[in-house]
């Protein structure tokens, strides 16, 4: 069911979501592989499959291949992955984002998959940190799920699209409920988790992928003109009146299909 009460918590997603640039989940890709083939020594004919695998099964790359058994420093990762990016290079101050921001009436949290430093980086170079209350990121999800016993040997890493992540989520959002929250998401499998956990969903970067979620935008910019009602409700939320309830789908059915960005 959609949602019944007006909304109070905005949950955005980072790469992809907040900024697309297609060089960047590329880079991410490569030095992905390049860290499973020097640090981890996969041989080079079983990246390329094994990555795909860690990614569609457990969330993450990361995530999959500590779960496949692979020793992986967490900051090491981190360093070779996200932050060797050449940032500067890509993602510039964005004006029309961040009039977009200013807009929007409810507090609003990163929720990525990515860790910190990462998020911290990029929304700082894009000028927009200031309008986000806070980053739930890697560091942040994990820390609460092995203080709550999640992380265990069958689920060694906790993170989207993963419903305990979402719980988690809500629980840093200064306590958000599910029914009064908003996830915009670049990420379909995401978007399902989210609609599945009675959030109001958008799915950012592509439309007609039968997601269940409230709205579908090609991009951030695009939700003023293409999803009226919930912006109405995230820039006048005193005045605003929840979207339609969008029919259930099976978490099954839909990732079927999933789209997989930069394998994180």
């Amino acid at each position: 069911m959609g949602p019944q009460s007006p909304l109070q918590t905005v949950l955005c997603d980072l790469d992809d979501c907040l900024y697309r640039v297609p060089e960047m989940p590329e880079l991410v890709r490569e030095n992905i592989q390049r860290y499973m083939r020097e640090q981890l020594g996969v041989p080079q004919d079983e990246v390329t499959s094994l990555c795909l695998s860690a990614y569609t099964n457990f969330g993450t790359t990361m995530a999959g291949l500590v779960a496949a058994g692979y020793k992986i420093d967490v900051d090491d990762w981190h360093k070779h992955v996200h932050h060797m990016l050449p940032y500067e290079r890509y993602l510039k101050r964005d004006e029309r984002l961040i009039r977009l921001l200013q807009q929007i009436q409810l507090p609003v949290y990163v929720f990525t998959n990515g860790d910190r430093k990462h998020a911290e980086i990029c929304l700082r170079l894009m000028g927009i940190a200031e309008y986000f209350k806070g980053v739930i990121c890697y560091e942040s999800i994990m820390d609460a799920a092995e203080s709550k016993g999640f992380v265990h040997r069958g689920t060694p890493v906790v993170c989207k699209p993963s419903f305990k992540a979402i719980e988690l989520a809500l629980e840093q959002a200064g306590g958000a409920s599910a029914n009064t929250t908003i996830f915009l998401d670049d990420s379909t499998r995401n978007i399902v988790a989210g609609h599945q956990k009675g959030l109001t969903t958008v799915l950012v970067g592509r439309t007609g992928m039968d997601t269940g979620a409230d709205a579908e935008i090609l991009s951030l910019l695009d939700l003023p003109s293409s999803a009226p009602s919930i912006w109405t409700m995230l820039s006048s939320p005193k005045n605003a009146q929840p979207p339609s309830d969008k029919m259930n789908k099976t978490f099954q059915d839909i990732t079927a299909n999933a789209h997989v960005p930069a394998l994180r």
